[in-house]
């Protein structure tokens, strides 16, 4: 579409139209071919926008890992508390859900509690879109259980047996339990971030047991964990810490030594401390064509503000 002018260049009657601009000035085609083929970034400027990405050029809409829902809902608002003609939107989802729309153009910006996976690197490769990752935060995975549990402690390794279905009952893992009652395992759908993260580094890649129940998100976890006193989920701490009316926090170790036995080894009892065994990275990726329209909010997140915005959301800030 040109601006300001219409019809043919030669000046005579276009017969569809009636229109004539054969006085159109060639410095005003020039720029109205450069805006056709550019777009406006998020608060002025231009970019040259993916296909099918950044539709409204002044919103920024982010998508992805619910464990991050809340820090980047925050860092949205302080962005634009500093930038008035921005608006960032942000809906929640799982890192799986972020990734796809990312990579269809559909968001700006994924929020992922992991890496990409082989088959959405493959997906990546097949579109020829170039993604850009960026650390904004660490957290780590809380084990809860309901708060009448007596359970205090849990080792990795025990922890690994009841979510593969091989301890099935609390008197297997604490002595105050005298009474064979079935855990009830709760945990994330397998395109969360959250999950995978437990998967790889608590399973090691061993399957759940028939047994675990997949809930959609971390707030169905900690509901479904809070309505059972038999039950046991895994959410992100940040998460977890904001539910301690509902949930109990298991300390971890590396391991138990025997069956029946406190867990061997020093227990992190902190989310400060860096040893804690299922701290992880969070991060935020973005289509690298989009870079001029992104880059502003990305530095937002990475700079003195935004950082500290993590730690008030009981997350660590990235190194």
């Amino acid at each position: 579409m040109f601006l300001g002018c219409t019809g043919n260049l030669s000046g005579e009657r276009a017969p569809e139209t009636g229109y004539t601009f054969g006085k159109c000035p060639w410095p005003l085609l020039v720029l109205t071919f450069l805006l056709v083929g550019l777009g406006v970034s998020g608060c002025g400027g231009f970019v040259d926008l993916a296909p099918g990405a950044g539709v409204d050029s002044k919103r920024i809409v982010v998508l992805g890992s619910d464990t991050m829902e809340s820090m980047v809902r925050n860092w949205a608002n302080g962005y634009m508390t500093e930038n008035p003609g921005c608006q960032v939107t942000v809906s929640a989802g799982d890192t799986g859900a972020g990734i796809r729309g990312l990579i269809a153009g559909e968001i700006d910006v994924a929020s992922a509690s992991r890496e990409l996976s082989q088959e959405e690197n493959a997906l990546v490769h097949k579109e020829k879109t170039h993604l850009k990752r960026v650390m904004v935060a660490r957290d780590s995975i809380a084990v809860i259980v309901n708060p009448v549990n007596k359970l205090d402690e849990i080792g990795l390794d025990d922890l690994r047996l009841v979510y593969a279905g091989e301890i099935k009952t609390w008197d297997k893992l604490s002595k105050e339990e005298t009474k064979a009652e079935p855990i009830r395992v709760f945990a994330r759908e397998m395109t969360s971030g959250t999950a995978d993260y437990f998967r790889e580094h608590v399973m090691q890649d061993k399957p759940f047991g028939p047994e675990v129940k997949l809930m959609p998100s971390s707030e169905a976890v900690i509901g479904a964990v809070f309505g059972n006193r038999l039950g046991i989920g895994f959410v992100g701490m940040s998460q977890a810490q904001g539910a301690k009316d509902k949930v109990k926090i298991l300390e971890l170790s590396l391991r138990t030594e025997a069956i029946k036995e406190p867990a061997q080894g020093e227990a992190s009892r902190s989310l400060t401390l860096d040893s804690y065994p299922l701290s992880r990275p969070l991060y935020v990726y973005y289509n690298a064509k989009n870079e001029g329209k992104v880059k502003p909010f990305i530095d937002y997140l990475q700079g003195e503000k935004g950082r500290k915005q993590v730690v008030e959301m009981g997350f660590m800030p990235a190194p």
